[in-house]
């Protein structure tokens, strides 16, 4: 498979991350709207009752630091401009957030592959709490 046939795989709504933390916060009885265009960064999940927005990102496509981010060596311009683009769009809208008077949840790839109860744990809890930001 090459590149470009990978790149194509990749989606941004719907993943299989984003789906089994759906799954697991209707479980616990959360109602929410997925994808709302019209707020920054238009976040995965929208839990409107507790002015909660939940962005589950993907380590390598926002460069969380984990063992997971890599940097492609070819076309290193290209690739270095865009995640450190990623970067400042993700905190831009972070603080778009905060002024709206939303608080932000940040649920990492890596965090939900090594241990996905306990950050769901994590992610209610935060919820349920008068905390303005987490990242599990």
């Amino acid at each position: 498979m090459n590149r470009s046939q990978m790149m194509q795989a990749v989606h941004s709504k719907d993943t299989k991350p984003e789906v089994k933390v759906r799954r697991a916060l209707f479980r616990a009885g959360f109602r929410y709207r997925l994808q709302r265009r019209d707020l920054p960064g238009t976040p995965d999940i929208f839990v409107l009752k507790y002015g909660v927005v939940v962005f589950i990102n993907g380590c390598f496509w926002h460069q969380h630091g984990c063992k997971l981010t890599t940097r492609p060596k070819s076309n290193q311009n290209f690739w270095n401009e865009k995640f450190d683009n990623n970067i400042v769009r993700d905190v831009k809208n972070s603080w778009k957030h905060s002024l709206l008077g939303f608080r932000v949840a940040t649920l990492w790839e890596c965090s939900l592959n090594t241990d996905f109860d306990h950050s769901i744990e994590r992610l209610v809890a935060f919820i349920h709490s008068d905390e303005e930001t987490i990242e599990i």
